[in-house]
């Protein structure tokens, strides 16, 4: 009776709104999480190791771009705390853990040390009667082998006095139609039983319009693999697509036009500079990883994988081609777009980062680079010219050789661009209109 009681008590407090909920790591995941929770009625608790970051919240700054200042601020004012006090976790009810899963770039080997850091931490408290959430990308498996240790340390039962869920992260930076802010985004949930799936299903009930219940955890996280491999090979081919139609003089955006036109069996991708973020570089190796200890070599999937991977080096090719000829060091160079995609304050493993990189080495150190939604204080910044796209002069934007664009993001005019520059490399069909100044690739 006692055991069921634990369960019986946490529902009706995350029912009654009671419940207080922590949650770790507030990057582009947690975050936005810990605003919709606090705006939906539950005391937040917000933790993070970076200092700077939680000095920043505290003050009422925002960090993240795709996170409305309104929202924050609703949420400050009413129900979220951010702080670097792990001793909150002793306070909380629920927690979520939403902290980076990355890779070994050169081995492509997952790298935990977050989650071991965060599993670390909660081990000096009392996990008892509390709903434990994973949100983090991952292999499967992954939710098990990290916290049932924990719990069995601590001599819980899971499902009786300790319950653990896992909710796979379906954020998408930049992304105006669906965010978790406006519960639009359909969550997956899961729980190692039947009540650690209830509870779980409660708790984000609240937070998203509509939840889909898996049989168990292996399957969500699994799913999530699932969601970004698809991506990850789709992309990958449109990428190929694209080197096979400029061999054959074929504009394959309007080849993608025109296959859209089919309602069924098809979706439209497409070709791009490369892939980054925190998803699409990374996910596909999770499980090609994992299927390994299993005898499987997920051929597929790696040359998805190498495809994207090999577009920035294509990208740099083709200018040194174009230029062929041409003093390099002399050329001044525009880059519009630091992040990984569009509308996105998001640099991490941006494949423009690449791509400046490459310019840098191989072509000129004449470089300007401009992002509206990456902040100035971004350590990228420092490495090249900064430059104002908006107050440019039609004379100043004239003597600039030649403009890369990587990311397209609104609020740029380019029509202007177009119309004072001497030639442009775009790399996402930034155009609606033909010019001779204009180069896809």
């Amino acid at each position: 009776m006692k055991n069921f009681s634990s369960f019986s008590k946490l529902k009706k407090k995350i029912l009654q709104k009671n419940s207080n909920v922590a949650v770790i790591g507030l990057g582009y995941v947690g975050l936005p999480l810990a605003v919709s929770f606090a705006i939906s009625g539950f005391k937040v608790f917000g933790l993070d190791n970076d200092s700077k970051k939680i000095t920043k919240l505290q003050k009422g700054e925002n960090v993240i771009s795709s996170i409305e200042n309104s929202f924050l601020k609703k949420a400050q004012r009413s129900n979220l705390i951010c702080s670097k006090d792990f001793n909150l976790l002793s306070k909380s009810d629920v927690i979520i853990i939403c902290v980076p899963t990355p890779i070994y770039i050169k081995k492509k080997t997952p790298m935990m040390e977050h989650i071991k850091v965060v599993i670390d931490q909660m081990g000096k408290y009392s996990l008892q009667d509390k709903l434990i959430i994973l949100e983090c990308t991952t292999y499967p498996g992954t939710t098990e082998e990290y916290l049932l240790p924990l719990f069995n340390k601590q001599k819980l039962i899971v499902g009786k006095n300790v319950f653990l869920g896992y909710s796979p992260e379906r954020e998408d930076p930049g992304n105006k139609f669906y965010s978790v802010l406006k519960k639009n985004i359909p969550k997956i949930v899961s729980g190692m039983t039947n009540k650690c799936l209830g509870l779980t299903n409660k708790i984000y009930s609240f937070i998203s319009k509509k939840t889909f219940k898996v049989s168990n955890i292996k399957t969500a996280e699994f799913t999530k693999l699932l969601e970004n491999i698809y991506r990850s090979v789709n992309i990958g081919l449109v990428n190929e697509m694209k080197t096979i139609s400029d061999k054959f003089e074929i504009d394959i955006y309007e080849t993608i036009k025109a296959a859209k036109t089919k309602p069924f069996g098809y979706q439209a991708f497409y070709p791009g500079p490369g892939v980054g973020g925190h998803c699409i570089p990374v996910d596909p190796y999770f499980l090609t990883w994992k299927a390994k200890q299993y005898g499987i070599d997920t051929r597929f999937i790696k040359l998805a994988g190498e495809i994207n991977e090999g577009r920035p080096v294509q990208i740099i090719n083709y200018l040194l081609k174009y230029f062929d000829g041409t003093k390099l060091s002399n050329l001044k160079c525009l880059v519009l777009g630091l992040a990984y995609k569009k509308n996105s304050d998001d640099v991490r493993m941006s494949p423009a980062i690449k791509i400046l990189r490459g310019i840098k080495k191989n072509i000129t150190k004449n470089i300007y680079v401009y992002d509206p939604n990456v902040p100035k204080e971004n350590i990228i910044f420092s490495s090249y010219n900064h430059i104002n796209i908006k107050k440019i002069s039609k004379k100043k934007l004239n003597k600039i050789d030649f403009i890369l664009i990587l990311v397209n993001h609104d609020g740029i005019n380019y029509k202007f661009i177009q119309k004072n520059s001497k030639i442009i490399f775009d790399t996402r069909n930034s155009f609606n209109f033909k010019k001779n100044n204009i180069i896809q690739i």
